[in-house]
């Protein structure tokens, strides 16, 4: 409901820090009725007081600006209208959160983005992280675009703080949150939070069980109209191998190391195999291969990126090359198309060996190492999945 009113309402569930908001005394002032505008974010708690303010700020500057009707923005942002918002002051009311309206300088509003991650950055609690869920779906109620690097961010930074429960919340509420695994960028940070909270264990039983069981969920997700079941062919990554392959690895590594189910390795091996000849896959690994071969870019920062993206697709090879190996290892003769996936397995190593070796070049440019943390991540990350069972 979009109203204005006296009576205030703070933006969180409980009022530790509710100071942050203000709740003084105000008056009513008289606008014709506005029409629904949508809803902010209702918080959890912060874990401290500059978090608390954060999330103040971007509900009363980055969001409730993009909420307000013509005659509340002529109220907001005139000069002339100050002095009576002082005297008179006015709260509004979207969906649970009220806020007093306050003057405000278009030229100083806070930059979405940037006041994002800075939440991003100082989050720290499970409450935290579900506030920046919250933050996604108050920018998607406000009809506030973000680019898909800023989802990105959001999935890999979840997934190194061990919020897998709240990004899946996040993509399963893609109607709310427009984390979006159209966006390839986006579904590579969730499969690689999958492949690294079993890997990063040393392949622990039951995190590697909880990895395959989410794995299967974000599969099943991927048939939704807003990740990939209704969408352009560019953005329908349901079939590429790498998706199919982080689901398999899980699965042949419970088969392998935890007396897992040996039908579900060979199901799954089948229908990776299967993905790998029907995308020409041999292709990929080639034009994979020549990459390092490129003259290096004009700038640094040009640089910086096409190395990124490189170590990115060596990690994608990571997950098919542990999938096909493990899944040889498990099913011995009973291997779908052993010769061909056998011919996969062994290009795809043969690429990362080669991929390894040249990541040193890649990163020296003009005399200068280029830092990458990633860079160290591809060889501690092959050297996880050839540990012995």
């Amino acid at each position: 409901m979009h109203s204005l009113r006296k009576s205030g309402q703070l933006a969180f569930e409980t009022p530790r820090y509710a100071y942050l908001l203000g709740n003084g005394s105000r008056r009513a002032f008289s606008l014709s009725s506005p029409r629904f505008r949508g809803a902010l974010p209702v918080f959890r708690e912060p874990s401290s007081p500059n978090l608390s303010q954060l999330l103040a700020n971007f509900n009363s500057k980055v969001l409730l600006p993009a909420h307000l009707t013509k005659q509340q923005q002529k109220l907001v942002y005139s000069q002339e209208s100050r002095a009576k918002l002082e005297a008179e002051p006015v709260e509004i009311t979207l969906g649970d959160v009220t806020l007093p309206l306050e003057h405000l300088d278009r030229n100083k509003l806070p930059d979405r983005t940037r006041t994002y991650r800075t939440i991003i950055k100082e989050s720290k609690t499970p409450e935290d992280w579900e506030n920046v869920l919250r933050c996604l779906e108050g920018l998607k109620e406000a009809s506030l675009k973000i680019t898909m690097h800023t989802k990105e961010h959001v999935a890999r930074v979840l997934n190194q703080a061990g919020m897998y429960r709240i990004l899946l919340k996040g993509l399963q509420r893609v109607k709310q949150t427009d984390l979006s695994m159209k966006y390839w960028l986006v579904t590579r940070q969730v499969l690689r939070g999958l492949h690294d909270r079993a890997a990063s264990t040393g392949w622990d039983e039951q995190e590697t069980a909880q990895a395959f069981k989410m794995a299967t969920q974000v599969i099943d997700l991927m048939n939704m109209d807003q990740h990939c079941g209704l969408v352009e062919e560019e953005y329908d990554h349901r079939g590429r191998p790498e998706v199919i392959a982080v689901p398999t690895e899980l699965a042949a590594v419970m088969a392998e190391r935890h007396g897992g189910d040996i039908e579900e390795v060979k199901k799954l091996c089948k229908r990776l195999v299967a993905a790998l000849e029907q995308t020409n896959y041999m292709e990929t690994l080639d034009k994979i291969s020549k990459l390092p071969q490129q003259e290096p870019a004009e700038k640094k920062s040009q640089q910086s990126a096409f190395v990124g993206d490189y170590v990115y697709k060596l990690m994608s090879q990571i997950w098919v090359w542990n999938a096909l190996s493990t899944s040889r290892r498990v099913l011995g003769a009973d291997m779908p198309k052993a010769d061909v996936a056998l011919g996969f397995e062994q290009r795809t190593e043969a690429v990362l060996n080669e991929g390894i070796d040249n990541l040193d070049k890649l990163l020296t440019y003009n005399g200068e190492r280029l830092e990458f943390k990633l860079a160290g991540y591809i060889q501690s990350a092959l050297e996880q999945c050839k540990a012995p069972a």
